[in-house]
């Protein structure tokens, strides 16, 4: 199950006052809602342009490897669906009819302090990660199946892999096989990696995939390092091994 991203780059647009700050408000509103919606902000629902709001808007890009400047850039607006604050874009807004409306695991509101060097993880957290990874690994949009990877990535057998790889080979399997089920076998399991800040992951899927002349099934066991990035979990590591069917 191999996942693929690319590196999208913003060209931010500055929101500006005078006779366009009631639409600028307007902008700025929906976009405290369509965050507060991904649990990405917490604050008032008004309009105004302030640090928590900045804050959810840099969680939000990074997520999505747009560039993190805490603006609403076109690409970040177009990402939000806020097609009111584009005062002019590039990209084709039909780009992003087909993204998931709840893609990305949701985040806990920003701590007062620095997130420690060890990510506080439960069973609950780490069975909606890899839940949400299998889930966008069924999906065509290749920019949320590569969001879950820390980059150099350690990429199954290939060794240390850059973004621009990672990308490469998910877009080949997208296309290799249209149609691909992943689900999971049982509640993965995890563990205190040896490294400060690391925890192992392991859990086992059935597998199928299809294409118009092919069809591939099976199972398959999968182990990840992940660390903490801020209030996120990347893989830093992945690995699978083919199971033998029973």
């Amino acid at each position: 199950m191999r996942f693929h991203l690319g590196i999208i780059v913003c060209a931010c647009l500055l929101l500006i006052g005078g006779t366009a700050s009631l639409r600028a408000d307007e902008g700025i509103r929906q976009v405290q809602e369509e965050l507060r919606k991904r649990n990405l902000y917490f604050g008032d629902i008004d309009g105004q342009s302030t640090e928590e709001l900045t804050g959810a808007l840099k969680r939000y890009q990074k997520r999505k490897g747009f560039e993190v400047t805490g603006t609403i850039c076109a690409d970040t607006a177009a990402s939000l669906r806020i097609q009111s604050t584009i005062a002019s874009t590039d990209k084709d807004p039909s780009e992003w009819e087909d993204l998931p409306l709840e893609p990305e695991p949701p985040a806990e509101p920003p701590p007062a302090e620095p997130p420690p060097l060890s990510p506080v993880v439960s069973q609950d957290r780490v069975n909606q990660f890899v839940e949400t990874y299998l889930r966008n690994g069924e999906s065509n949009d290749i920019c949320h199946q590569i969001w879950f990877y820390a980059f150099p990535v350690q990429y199954f057998e290939y060794g240390p892999q850059n973004r621009d790889f990672v990308r490469r080979d998910i877009k080949y399997h997208v296309k290799d096989w249209p149609e691909r089920k992943y689900t999971l076998i049982a509640p993965p399991s995890f563990a205190a990696s040896e490294n400060a800040g690391e925890t192992r992951i392991e859990f086992s899927i059935d597998y199928y995939r299809r294409d118009k002349k092919r069809i591939a099934s099976g199972k398959a066991k999968y182990f990840w390092t992940v660390r903490s990035e801020g209030d996120v979990l990347k893989i830093a590591s992945i690995r699978e091994e083919l199971l033998p069917n029973k």
